[in-house]
């Protein structure tokens, strides 16, 4: 207690000093018009910018629930036609094609772990098959493919990404159904090869590559990308072209499953077809 006494006493005139200056402030912002409003209008600045950064902390920590939740809601708008709507639970979605008679299941799921950088790119998500998922399923984010299931587990699936050597997409050209192919030979993961296209078909960048329908692991209609560039081959009755592919597979949290409801009566009519 002597030392904080001596300490005071040593230093007082500093204090003083404050304690006058401060009330010289308080005196001149609260009888000065233009200086109070000047003060009002620094500290609302100063304060609005901690209450930004602050809200701009809390969403960022708050994304991961936010990505869940628009997952789920856009798996809904995929389903949501006036036809035909139901759900089963806040995950599982259907909906009824009135034009080709089939029936499509949604399962949002979260990509638990995902690679871009190899030959062969894969990525497992944390659904399997206690939520009604098999092989040869296809995998989509929004209205844009991201592979097909290739293995299962009953709490998680093994996803064969479109960057691998052993995808191959059947698509065509949206402005006339041309059929092409659509393959990865590696590198860039925003670029992908387009085989075999018609020779009489008249190639423009930007044309768009949807999915075909032709296969049973995607509806048609899905974006697979759109053309970057292209050659004329000679000797060859195809021309090739290189896509930029719409999904930035770098940047996969949550995906959708899409499930076939008609598969196994398709499945079982191409069985029973006998060839003479």
């Amino acid at each position: 207690m002597r030392n904080l006494f001596l300490f005071l006493r040593e230093h007082y005139f500093y204090f003083l000093f404050l304690l006058l200056e401060s009330f010289s402030l308080i005196l001149l912002f609260n009888y000065n018009e233009f200086q109070g409003s000047s003060l009002y209008s620094v500290s609302n600045a100063v304060s609005g910018s901690f209450n930004n950064m602050f809200t701009g902390i809390s969403e960022y920590f708050s994304l991961r629930k936010t990505n869940r939740v628009l997952v789920e809601e856009l798996a809904k708008l995929h389903s949501r036609i006036p036809e035909a709507f139901y759900t089963t639970d806040v995950n599982i979605f259907y909906k009824k094609d009135s034009i080709v008679k089939l029936e499509y299941k949604y399962i949002s799921a979260q990509v638990i772990s995902n690679s871009t950088n190899k030959r062969n790119n894969f990525l497992m998500i944390n659904k399997g098959s206690l939520h009604g998922i098999v092989n040869h399923m296809g995998v989509i984010i929004g209205n844009k493919i991201v592979g097909q299931v290739v293995s299962v587990s009953p709490h998680f699936s093994w996803i064969m990404s479109m960057l691998n050597k052993d995808s191959r997409i059947s698509g065509k050209f949206k402005k006339n159904n041309q059929l092409v192919n659509v393959e990865w030979n590696g590198g860039n993961y925003r670029k992908g090869q387009v085989k075999e296209i018609p020779k009489h078909v008249l190639i423009k960048k930007r044309d768009t590559i949807i999915t075909s329908g032709n296969s049973d692991i995607f509806p048609e209609g899905l974006l697979i990308g759109t053309i970057a560039d292209f050659s004329d081959v000679q000797d060859e009755n195809f021309n090739n072209g290189e896509i930029f592919f719409s999904t930035d597979f770098n940047s996969l949290g949550y995906v959708e499953v899409v499930v076939d409801m008609m598969r196994k009566e398709k499945d079982d009519l191409k069985a029973s077809f006998k060839q003479p």
